[in-house]
């Protein structure tokens, strides 16, 4: 062959700088902090390698479980900021196996695919000039090209078992995970559409409306029910109204909020209200990760309770 037809490698990662040794690895809680990673084959055209590499670790405290959001169809959409990632459980016996076994898979991996690169690299710097070592560089190119693709084969069949095992594994979680993201949308959803807001408004100084939960004590703060005030309204309704009466400043009851985030379990309102409206419920506008120029914004002190001005 010529060199012309070498194709270029790169290598940016090795598999080793995504495992830690055995010794350093024990499951927390019982369970263990799994990726999943694809390495790509260094031939071929750069195709994928079907070969899933799953690199296990010891969890840290930031290792939250796999999140979902949902379309406004309802279909759960998976949102994971740390690639194919997630905790499983696990056994001391079993999370050894795993982590020999990626060891041994990466160890593999990345000694061929430097032996491949270093052949690569000499039979392109070899002067053509130089009648018996360029043609003895391509020659030795072609054998570690062989040896490339048999370690290869040979390291992807003696990892399969471990590699089927802990995807069975990260399948399971996540088919729980996507449950409980089902039944926690499913919850927020009953709970807007329940007719449990109100707002009473007051004319002392600047119109002001006081939100609260009429099946919920009102807090500290709350104006006293007024002959003005409203009957219940669900979520939706409650936004409504409230939109109307631009522009007013709000008052929200901490007592119904903190119900309603008890209610939620695991979600602030404030979070709730931007899934629902994609605005901040104590301004009416865009929070500053998605703020327009169209955004109007009329004052309001913002703090988690009693705050803000409506901005439409």
């Amino acid at each position: 062959m010529s060199r012309l037809e070498l194709p270029y490698l790169v290598v940016d990662r090795t598999l080793l700088s995504l495992q830690d040794g055995a010794e350093l690895v024990e499951p927390e809680d019982g369970k263990v902090y799994v990726s999943e990673y694809r390495p790509p084959w260094l031939l071929g055209g750069w195709r994928t390698n079907p070969d899933r590499f799953f690199p296990v670790r010891t969890p840290r405290p930031n290792d939250a479980p796999r999140g979902f959001r949902f379309s406004t169809t309802g279909r759960p959409l998976l949102v994971d900021t740390d690639g194919d990632s997630c905790l499983v459980p696990c056994t001391a016996q079993a999370c050894r196996r795993w982590v020999e076994a990626a060891v041994a898979y990466a160890t593999a991996v990345d000694g061929v695919s430097a032996e491949l690169v270093a052949a690569n690299h000499r039979a392109r710097s070899v002067p053509r000039w130089r009648r018996f070592a360029a043609p003895l560089a391509l020659r030795n190119w072609q054998k570690a090209r062989q040896r490339y693709e048999r370690v290869m084969q040979e390291a992807g069949e003696a990892y399969k078992p471990i590699r089927q095992e802990i995807a069975g594994a990260m399948w399971i979680e996540k088919e729980k995970a996507g449950e409980r993201a089902r039944q926690a949308h499913r919850r927020k959803a009953a709970l807007a559409e329940r007719p449990l807001w109100g707002w009473s408004m007051a004319t002392n100084g600047r119109p002001t409306a006081y939100v609260f939960r009429h099946d919920v004590p009102a807090g500290d703060g709350i104006a006293p029910t007024s002959p003005q005030m409203n009957p219940p309204v669900d979520l939706p309704g409650l936004r409504q109204a409230l939109n109307d009466l631009k522009p007013v400043q709000l008052q929200w009851d901490r007592t119904a909020i903190t119900q309603t985030e008890r209610e939620l379990e695991s979600v602030s309102f404030e979070t709730w209200w931007r899934e629902l409206f994609y605005e901040d419920y104590r301004t009416f506008t865009l929070p500053p990760s998605g703020r327009s120029s169209s955004s109007r914004e009329i004052g309001g002190t913002g703090t988690s309770g009693t705050g803000g001005y409506g901005g439409y």
